[in-house]
């Protein structure tokens, strides 16, 4: 009889760890699925919220239209950090960046995707002068300006804008990636 009663309850157990694995890998992957259609839509909407104005370039690439940004060049702009907003009393506005201008390069650093621009930036200390190549209207002009300190960090240059960095990965892939 004992024997019996030892083969239900091991019946019992293994029946239950297999339901409680099942019930985990089910709910893993319905959570999973709701999560991800949620976080598309919730995307969604804040991309449609953040950049209402889409429109296709002549490259059949949509691309946002951005404000601020007075003329745009004729090719796709894929590089550079575009100015969305200059710090009243900072650094870049003591020396005359606008909001709507594109740095493309810091001293002879081109800003792209191997060079971001706070990556450029941090390799300088507070006080340390540099030289913007910058693109407004459509033309190229160069800004000189000193940095400032960062209010969180002594050690770290301060420039004073808000950006939106527009370089484009065009690093070539391997096949397969």
């Amino acid at each position: 009889m004992e024997t019996k009663t030892n083969r239900t309850v091991l019946i019992a157990i293994v029946t239950g760890v297999i339901t409680l694995l099942l019930g985990l890998c089910l709910g893993t992957l319905v959570g999973g699925a709701g999560g991800f259609l949620f976080g598309k839509q919730a995307g969604q909407r804040a991309v449609e919220q953040m950049l209402p104005n889409l429109e296709e370039w002549p490259s059949g690439q949509i691309t946002p239209e951005l404000p601020g940004l007075r003329q745009r060049p004729d090719e796709l702009m894929s590089s550079g950090a575009w100015v969305r907003e200059v710090m009243s009393g900072s650094p870049a506005e003591e020396a005359g960046l606008q909001e709507g201008d594109v740095i493309v390069g810091v001293d002879d650093t081109p800003i792209d995707a191997n060079h971001r621009l706070v990556d450029v930036l941090s390799t300088y200390a507070p006080s340390d002068r540099v030289t913007l190549l910058i693109m407004r209207d459509g033309e190229e002009q160069t800004v000189k300006v000193t940095l400032g300190q960062s209010e969180t960090d002594a050690q770290r240059p301060y420039l004073g804008i808000r950006y939106f960095d527009m370089a484009i990965d065009e690093t070539p892939q391997a096949p397969g990636d």
